[in-house]
């Protein structure tokens, strides 16, 4: 018997890992640093500029281990903000189709990083030589914007039963058809009950990969913060 399992066999799914499954294109945002290869001193300062992918990803699953109700609501009702929260990992996709790119110079104002556009500013066209720079950096950021497309199925108690549900509670079929039978009405769950889950936006995402980027990569830089202001 599991923890989410009373004597009477009744299976709290709201309480196991789940999975979430994406029919439907799902946009997506790349982002990589790039420095000049002539000057590695060790700190932030090498870096000169960050490429920018964006595109859509098909065939998207995400993974949540860590499920204790509200994280399995906020996927249900589609509660999301701009892109997929920390406790959803990246477990698979079929294929990406990048069709947009750009290129930002990387600057430093004080303690604050910015991206700027080479595109919009003269003075970075002019002194940035993005061909001669080479990516650098641990992590490349990825961020699905899932907020913009809703799930085709979810995969309840993930780890054990799997059990596939619509998202009205509808178990179904082998073919994704709905039956007859139904394991939770997202109409009858309390909100204030399940209302404890966190949100992510593009710009919280990216100061939270900039803060690792720095914590691997430039440990002697970790004041350094992405500022508000920035592309």
């Amino acid at each position: 018997m599991t923890n989410a399992q009373d004597t009477t066999g009744f299976i709290d799914y709201f309480n196991l890992p789940f999975e979430v499954h994406y029919s439907d294109a799902v946009p997506i945002t790349q982002y990589e640093f790039k420095s000049d290869p002539d000057e590695n001193t060790g700190r932030f300062s090498d870096v000169k500029a960050i490429h920018m992918e964006q595109g859509s990803s098909y065939g998207l699953v995400l993974a949540c281990s860590q499920n204790n109700g509200p994280e399995l609501y906020c996927c249900i009702t589609n509660s999301h903000d701009e892109v997929s929260p920390e406790w959803l990992s990246f477990a698979s996709e079929n294929n990406i189709d990048f069709n947009y790119g750009t290129d930002y110079a990387v600057t430093l104002e004080g303690n604050e990083i910015k991206f700027v556009s080479i595109e919009d500013d003269e003075f970075y066209e002019d002194t940035i030589d993005i061909d001669s720079l080479d990516y650098c950096c641990t992590y490349a950021f990825n961020a699905y914007h899932i907020a913009e497309t809703s799930p085709e199925f979810i995969i309840l108690d993930s780890e054990n039963s799997r059990l596939k549900v619509n998202l009205e509670g509808y178990i179904l079929d082998e073919e994704n058809k709905a039956t007859s039978e139904r394991v939770f009405d997202p109409t009858s769950l309390d909100e204030e009950e399940y209302e404890n889950y966190t949100r992510l936006d593009l710009w919280e995402a990216k100061f939270d990969w900039v803060n690792l980027t720095l914590e691997k990569d430039f440990p002697e830089d970790k004041h350094l913060k992405l500022s508000f202001d920035t592309e």
